[in-house]
Protein backbone atom coordinates (compact mmCIF):
# COMPACT_ATOMS: atom_id res chain seq x y z
CA UNK A 1 0.00 0.00 0.00
CA UNK A 2 2.82 2.30 0.47
CA UNK A 3 3.47 2.75 -2.93
CA UNK A 4 -0.17 3.21 -3.69
CA UNK A 5 0.12 5.85 -1.18
CA UNK A 6 3.21 7.50 -2.34
CA UNK A 7 1.27 7.73 -6.03
CA UNK A 8 -1.91 9.16 -4.38
CA UNK A 9 0.27 11.86 -2.71
CA UNK A 10 2.50 12.91 -5.32
CA UNK A 11 -0.69 13.17 -7.54
CA UNK A 12 -2.12 15.59 -4.56
CA UNK A 13 0.98 17.59 -4.37
CA UNK A 14 0.71 17.93 -8.56
CA UNK A 15 -2.91 19.14 -8.17
CA UNK A 16 -1.34 22.34 -5.72
CA UNK A 17 0.59 23.70 -9.13
CA UNK A 18 0.17 27.00 -10.66
CA UNK A 19 -1.09 26.03 -13.59
CA UNK A 20 -5.01 25.84 -15.04
CA UNK A 21 -7.04 23.13 -13.16
CA UNK A 22 -7.44 21.18 -16.42
CA UNK A 23 -3.61 20.53 -16.89
CA UNK A 24 -2.72 19.69 -13.39
CA UNK A 25 -5.41 16.82 -13.56
CA UNK A 26 -4.15 15.38 -16.92
CA UNK A 27 -0.77 15.32 -15.37
CA UNK A 28 -1.86 14.36 -11.43
CA UNK A 29 -3.54 11.46 -13.38
CA UNK A 30 -1.39 10.37 -15.93
CA UNK A 31 1.81 10.65 -14.43
CA UNK A 32 0.95 9.19 -11.15
CA UNK A 33 -2.20 7.18 -11.17
CA UNK A 34 -3.28 6.13 -14.90
CA UNK A 35 -1.04 3.04 -14.11
CA UNK A 36 -2.04 2.57 -10.27
CA UNK A 37 -3.36 -1.30 -10.05
CA UNK A 38 -6.59 -0.85 -7.85
CA UNK A 39 -5.85 -3.96 -6.17
CA UNK A 40 -2.53 -2.40 -4.45
CA UNK A 41 -5.45 0.30 -2.67
CA UNK A 42 -7.48 -1.04 0.70
CA UNK A 43 -10.86 -2.24 -0.24
CA UNK A 44 -12.47 0.38 1.12
CA UNK A 45 -11.04 3.13 -1.28
CA UNK A 46 -10.99 1.00 -4.53
CA UNK A 47 -14.79 1.90 -5.39
CA UNK A 48 -13.78 5.84 -5.49
CA UNK A 49 -10.77 5.51 -7.04
CA UNK A 50 -12.19 3.09 -9.97
CA UNK A 51 -14.73 5.60 -10.54
CA UNK A 52 -12.39 8.39 -10.82
CA UNK A 53 -10.64 5.70 -13.36
CA UNK A 54 -13.92 5.89 -15.27
CA UNK A 55 -14.54 9.15 -15.18
CA UNK A 56 -11.15 10.45 -15.93
CA UNK A 57 -10.76 8.03 -19.01
CA UNK A 58 -14.60 8.25 -20.70
CA UNK A 59 -13.68 9.92 -23.79
CA UNK A 60 -12.76 9.04 -27.23
CA UNK A 61 -9.35 10.13 -27.91
CA UNK A 62 -8.69 12.46 -31.15
CA UNK A 63 -5.42 11.42 -32.81
CA UNK A 64 -2.25 12.29 -30.61
CA UNK A 65 -4.25 12.42 -27.45
CA UNK A 66 -4.79 10.26 -24.54
CA UNK A 67 -8.05 8.78 -23.05
CA UNK A 68 -7.50 11.11 -19.93
CA UNK A 69 -6.70 14.36 -21.99
CA UNK A 70 -9.47 13.79 -24.38
CA UNK A 71 -11.69 13.54 -21.36
CA UNK A 72 -9.85 16.29 -19.79
CA UNK A 73 -10.85 18.71 -22.73
CA UNK A 74 -14.56 18.00 -22.63
CA UNK A 75 -14.43 18.82 -19.18
CA UNK A 76 -15.81 22.41 -17.50
CA UNK A 77 -13.07 23.91 -15.05
CA UNK A 78 -15.67 22.61 -12.36
CA UNK A 79 -15.71 19.20 -13.59
CA UNK A 80 -11.86 19.29 -12.98
CA UNK A 81 -12.29 20.73 -10.04
CA UNK A 82 -14.24 18.27 -8.40
CA UNK A 83 -12.16 15.13 -10.11
CA UNK A 84 -9.46 16.94 -8.84
CA UNK A 85 -10.77 16.96 -5.20
CA UNK A 86 -11.63 13.05 -5.44
CA UNK A 87 -8.06 12.71 -5.76
CA UNK A 88 -7.56 14.79 -2.93
CA UNK A 89 -10.39 12.92 -0.72
CA UNK A 90 -8.77 9.54 -2.19
CA UNK A 91 -5.56 10.88 -0.10
CA UNK A 92 -7.53 11.23 2.95
CA UNK A 93 -8.78 8.05 3.11
CA UNK A 94 -5.44 6.51 2.68
CA UNK A 95 -3.76 8.53 5.74
CA UNK A 96 -6.83 7.46 7.36
CA UNK A 97 -6.90 3.68 6.32
CA UNK A 98 -2.66 3.66 6.95
CA UNK A 99 -3.41 5.86 10.58
CA UNK A 100 -6.26 2.91 11.67
CA UNK A 101 -3.78 -0.18 10.80
CA UNK A 102 -0.57 1.53 12.06
CA UNK A 103 0.35 -0.69 15.68
CA UNK A 104 0.47 1.73 18.54
CA UNK A 105 2.99 2.23 20.71
CA UNK A 106 1.95 2.54 24.31
CA UNK A 107 5.46 4.44 25.54
CA UNK A 108 5.44 7.76 26.48
CA UNK A 109 8.18 10.22 25.59
CA UNK A 110 8.69 13.31 28.21
CA UNK A 111 9.43 15.81 26.47
CA UNK A 112 10.85 18.59 29.11
CA UNK A 113 12.77 17.51 31.79
CA UNK A 114 11.29 16.94 35.63
CA UNK A 115 13.17 20.40 36.82
CA UNK A 116 10.96 22.21 33.96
Amino acid sequence: MKAAWESVHLAAIQLAGPCPVKQRLVVAFSRYLAELDSADLPRSVRPEFEALRRDMTSVAPLRGETPVIATVRKMSNEEAGRNAQRIVRLLGALSDEETATRPRNGTVVQLYGAEA
